[in-house]
Parts: C-alpha cells; structure tokens; sequence
C-alpha cells in the first residue's frame, strides 16, 4: 500500500458519534472470483481438531493443528483486519430485510450464537443473501485506525450458491440501553452446550444495527477455523453504544474469543458513506 496517500482519519474509537470517521482511500478494487466457499460444521465431529483461544491450541498455533485447519496460517486474505486506509466509493447502501423471530441461542463454549429463523435477508445491490445466525466477540476483532472496540457482532448470511457474506457491528460500552441486546443477555444459557429457545421471546436483529449505514468493504475469511477463504465482508463504520453491564455479561460467559489481526497483504479495502 502506498502510506503517501490520503488516509483515513485518527479520530480515536470513543471520539465516534454521529459524526463517523470517514477518510479518502487507496487506489484499487476487490479480486471479482469468490473461491468455493467450505462452510463449517456447527457441531464439530468427534475427530475435529479442538482449539481455543489460548495456549497451545489458540490462534497461532491454528493453522498447525490439523491439515484441514492449515488455511488458518497459510491464507492470504484472512481476517479480521485493522482497517486504516480504504478507497472511497459512491454509496450503495446495504438492505437489511430483517424478520422477528423466537430466540434460540446458544452457548458454544467459546461464544454464544443466535439462530436466525427463515425469512431474514441481506440484499447487496440486488443480490440476496439469507440471515444464518449472529454471535458475538470480545473484544471485537475487526480495528479502525488501531483502535479496538468493545465487542463485536457478526450477522453471518449465505446466498443460493453457498457463499458468504458477514456483516460486523463494533460495539461501544457506554449507557445507552439496546433492548434486543438486552433481551438476549437475559437468555444466555451459563453453561457450554446448552441451547436456550423462547417461543414467547422475540427478537429482530435490525435493531442491534446502528443508524448510520456507512460501512467498509473487503474480501476475507471466517474468525474461526477452518478459517476459510471467500468470505465478503461489511464493517459498518459507525460503533453502537450499549450497557456496559451487558458487554460484561458476555464476556463472563464466553471469556476473551478475538483473533488478532491478520496482515492485510495490500487488499483493497472500500469505504462506502453516506456523506
């Protein structure tokens, strides 16, 4: 990347608000083929490869720990990354075609997902892809000029041929109160393994998006191993704000599960706002 050009700004993450960081960016555009696309099991077989998050099994050492995992290591578009330069565009806003539905989520062990029933859709400009689950990170993963947010969303979503695209929400402990995100942090199951499923309980994820709908652009990969390649990925620009108390009831139950950043080896990465 050449470091001359006009680069984002260094507003530090907490100074976000309203007024987002938005910078003039690098030459370049995305590589157009998606490689096929391997999607991972949810309930990993007997013979899978355990990691973690530490120790000997945590991120370095992924990529050494099975065959299947060596993408994790051996991959040139991994994510997440530390955005700091990006190629302005014209907007082209994402459509969230989100659904209420009965709240199921799960405790992974290393993080907590929530199943998206039937009828939720993400729709880049006329392509449709269909809502599969959200879980959470903390802290969040993805970096904007180095800073670090508190927690991070992921809405995972699939299209009719398998490939896939996640939508990351950075999340910013204050006191602003989210009631869908609170309604789920009074579901969390406390034990690994266990599923909670509230028929009564509804919740729609379009309200844990924030107002304003700037975001960046980039090809990368899955967190978690088997780390796999091809995934699209759209960082909205704009942090939400929620209670510190519910960062703090996620982090209890699923403990630090951030990959560090990976090198960005001179992807282009775009940047689409509104203004």
């Amino acid at each position: 990347m050449n470091r001359s050009d006009t680069t984002l700004g260094r507003a530090a993450f907490r100074g976000w608000g309203r007024s987002t960081v938005v910078g003039l960016l690098l030459c370049g555009v995305l590589a157009a083929p998606v490689q096929a696309f391997q999607w991972p099991s949810r309930a990993p077989k007997p013979e899978s490869p355990q990691w973690s998050y530490t120790g000997e099994q945590g991120p370095a050492h992924w990529g050494d720990l099975s065959p299947e995992l060596a993408t994790c290591k051996e991959g040139k578009e991994q994510s997440p990354i530390d955005i700091r330069y990006a190629q302005r565009r014209d907007y082209e806003p994402l459509l969230f075609q989100y659904r209420s539905d009965s709240l199921s989520v799960t405790n992974e062990g290393r993080g907590l997902r929530v199943d998206a029933g039937p009828g939720s859709f993400l729709i880049v400009d006329g392509h449709e892809y269909a809502l599969q689950q959200y879980h959470f990170h903390t802290p969040g993963e993805h970096l904007v000029q180095g800073a670090r947010a508190d927690m991070e969303l992921h809405l995972v979503h699939r299209d009719a041929q398998g490939q896939v695209a996640v939508v990351a929400v950075l999340m910013q402990a204050g006191r602003r109160v989210n009631s869908t995100l609170k309604r789920i942090a009074e579901a969390l199951p406390p034990v690994p393994g266990e599923t909670f499923y509230g028929r009564q309980v509804a919740t729609n994820p379009l309200f844990l998006l924030p107002h304003e709908r700037s975001y960046f652009a980039y090809r990368g990969s899955l967190t978690t191993p088997p780390c796999s390649e091809g995934v699209t990925w759209f960082v909205l620009a704009e942090p939400v704000e929620v209670e510190g108390a519910l960062v703090a009831r996620f982090r209890q139950l699923m403990g630090a599960n951030a990959r560090p950043v990976q090198p960005d080896n001179a992807r282009p990465v775009r940047l689409f706002a509104r203004r």
